[in-house]
């Protein structure tokens, strides 16, 4: 006996995927798995599922063809869809962050004369993506740094070498081909655990040789580190 579902229960496992795919980006959440661009993609994708699920159960049935019900093992496959609408996975963090072989991001000779940009209005830091920062530090001439507080915000994640990391990661399009992004704070306080988001301000030092990775890896002197909130848009 065929263990494959009746056309009737694939049809309504298409419409439960077509409304979780429009739930999730019809908020926030879809931020967690995608860029914030996105979103008019699910949208419509999501719309089409639910078009082409509604169109298989309102199709009229031939006389001669019998569609046996199949197994009730067949709802299982419903199981995900569940887990996705009331318990969301969450962003990717430290987990995934100290289980990736993440390489050395490539550096241009010369990133930008613009240099880093001016301080952020009424500070006396500039905020900078953790991207940037990567290849302002590991760039041959880092004097646009020199004597420049700088603005972090990332997530905690462990360091074997001491202190921890102010971690992010960068996205092309989705979650499946993240890049941790991390930033050694080898004197970071350590009331801060894995995955609490902090924003860290401080001076660039040269990069450090973390034995554990075997290369360079950009480094900040922190003068401060606050807990912030987690931002909608998680990844760079």
């Amino acid at each position: 006996m065929s263990s494959r579902p009746d056309r009737t229960t694939q049809h309504v496992l298409l419409l439960l995927l077509g409304v979780v795919v429009l739930f999730v980006a019809g908020s926030d959440r879809y931020l967690d798995y995608v860029r914030a661009g996105f979103r008019p993609l699910l949208l419509g994708a999501g719309v089409v599922v639910v078009l082409l699920a509604v169109a298989g159960l309102r199709r009229p049935r031939g006389g001669v063809e019998h569609d046996h019900p199949g197994p009730a093992v067949g709802w299982l496959l419903a199981a995900p869809v569940a887990v996705v609408l009331v318990v969301a996975p969450p962003a990717l963090g430290s987990y995934s962050a100290g289980r990736q072989s993440a390489a050395p991001v490539a550096v241009p000779a010369q990133p930008s004369s613009a240099g880093i940009g001016a301080d952020d209005p009424g500070s006396d830091h500039r905020t900078m993506t953790l991207f940037s920062y990567h290849v302002w530090s590991l760039a041959p001439d880092t004097s646009a740094l020199e004597g420049r507080r700088v603005r972090l915000v990332g997530f905690v994640s462990p360091r074997a070498a001491g202190g921890w990391y102010v971690t992010r990661f960068d996205i092309n399009c989705c979650a499946a081909d993240a890049t941790a992004l991390r930033v050694a704070v080898p004197d970071g306080p350590a009331a801060f655990e894995p995955d609490q988001w902090v924003e860290v301000v401080g001076t660039h030092v040269p990069p450090q040789v973390d034995p554990a990775v075997g290369y360079p890896e950009p480094t900040i002197d922190a003068t401060s580190v606050a807990a912030v909130e987690a931002p909608a848009e998680p990844y760079e």
